[in-house]
């Protein structure tokens, strides 16, 4: 489970800092990976409304965002935006990423490409406000919600905290650490208590991130499906990529992953039901359920869609076996 931070605050050592830090070491100790992305150090560009996102479904700016900034946000299981208030907003530097996430509101509204994890990705809101305002977070939320759904991401957690102003204030409020407690184990919960299926190719790049894809879309978040590499590929295959994306499904800034990485943090914690590898020569979680499809490596445009046409069958079949089993055991 791959928990990504956004800290908005360009304090160091500040009141939302203390929150996604403590957030982020419950995610750990429940056996996420994490990452913090400090939005104060990026050096991105605002949005220039130029409207290529929504006619074309990419940003032309040049800079962090793309492809690693947004490779990330679509990476992730959770997304977590952590900001102090700012004239009844998050901070300047959070709001520069939140605008440049228009392209994922473009690809999603107006090219109408679906996202794969739009049923399992989460949200979760971290805020501290020096003043006691009654209406003080109301625009910090809209701005959340609104940026959630950009992403394809559920916003189910929200933590915000008034009348801490010294850094490191928010610390002393009664409850927050039980609060962060109990979100962070909720979020996790809505994760780990899922079946998980791993899709393995060689490369990670174009069959088995169909698969994945096409499981992701058929479980609607009831089942955890991963995809993995023997020797994982630096991109997508833009055969895959244009394939799915005439399926009406989103790939683009999937990153392929590797198999030993899930191996030493997903495996040890979580068994599988099921591995289905595309590679039939190789065995690569032993004492896991394997499934082999012999499914060859498509290198044209007519193979490809051959392939995920095989692909889609198969998956849909898989996941429908899955469910009926685990309404049966319920």
């Amino acid at each position: 489970m791959f928990v990504l931070g956004l800290q908005g605050s360009p304090r160091k050592k500040g009141n939302s800092d203390y929150l996604l830090t403590e957030f982020l070491k419950i995610c750990e100790e429940k056996g996420a990976r994490t990452r913090v992305i400090h939005m104060d150090n990026l050096d991105i560009q605002p949005c220039k409304e130029l409207l290529v996102c929504e006619k074309k479904g990419f940003c032309p700016l040049k800079d962090e965002m793309d492809p690693h900034i947004y490779g990330l946000i679509h990476r992730a299981d959770v997304v977590v935006l952590a900001s102090p208030v700012f004239f009844y907003n998050v901070s300047a530097q959070a709001k520069i990423l939140i605008d440049r996430c228009q392209m994922f509101w473009g690809r999603k509204y107006k090219l109408k490409l679906a996202d794969p994890d739009a049923g399992s990705r989460q949200g979760v809101l971290l805020s501290a406000a020096a003043s006691g305002g009654r209406r003080l977070f109301e625009g910090v939320e809209l701005t959340a919600h609104y940026f959630f759904d950009a992403i394809s991401a559920e916003f189910t957690e929200s933590l915000t905290y008034k009348k801490v102003e010294s850094a490191g204030a928010v610390a002393k409020v009664p409850g927050v650490d039980t609060d962060i407690r109990e979100a962070a184990g909720r979020v996790m919960a809505a994760v780990q208590n899922k079946p998980v299926l791993v899709f393995v190719s060689q490369k990670d790049a174009c069959r088995s991130q169909m698969a994945a894809a096409y499981a992701k879309k058929a479980a609607q978040g009831d089942i955890r499906v991963l995809s993995a590499g023997i020797d994982p590929a630096r991109a997508i295959q833009p055969l895959a990529r244009d394939y799915m994306a005439a399926q009406g499904i989103d790939i683009k800034y999937r990153l392929p992953g590797s198999l030993d990485a899930l191996r030493a943090e997903e495996f040890s914690r979580v068994l599988p039901f099921c591995v289905v590898c595309l590679e039939p020569e190789v065995t690569p979680v032993p004492g896991v359920k394997t499934l082999f499809w012999d499914l060859p490596e498509p290198t044209d445009p007519e193979s490809t869609a051959l392939a995920g046409k095989d692909i889609q069958a198969r998956v849909d079949a898989l996941v429908s076996s899955v469910k009926h089993d685990r309404a049966a055991n319920r």
